[in-house]
């Protein structure tokens, strides 16, 4: 059940959730944090996903294991 503090992307097959997923964690991450570099100069708190976990809540399964991505939020500078 998502929460408020959770975004759902449903996907048409798994194929395509793959493909995302490894897209984020190959570069998508990199274009995201060049985004927020300029909010964070603009809004203050932790407002950025720092960190992504791609492999489950005991950070050792297999990547998309659970299809969940985990993030810690916080500051660029403070990573």
């Amino acid at each position: 059940m998502a929460t408020n503090n959770d975004l759902v992307i449903k996907f048409a097959n798994k194929e395509a959730l793959r493909h995302f997923a490894v897209w984020l964690c190959e570069s998508g991450e990199q274009s995201y944090w060049d985004w927020m570099e300029y909010r964070e100069g603009e809004e203050g708190g932790d407002i950025t996903a720092v960190t992504f976990n791609y492999h489950g809540a005991e950070n050792n399964k297999e990547f998309m294991s659970d299809n969940t991505i985990r993030t810690k939020i916080g500051r660029l500078g403070r990573r």
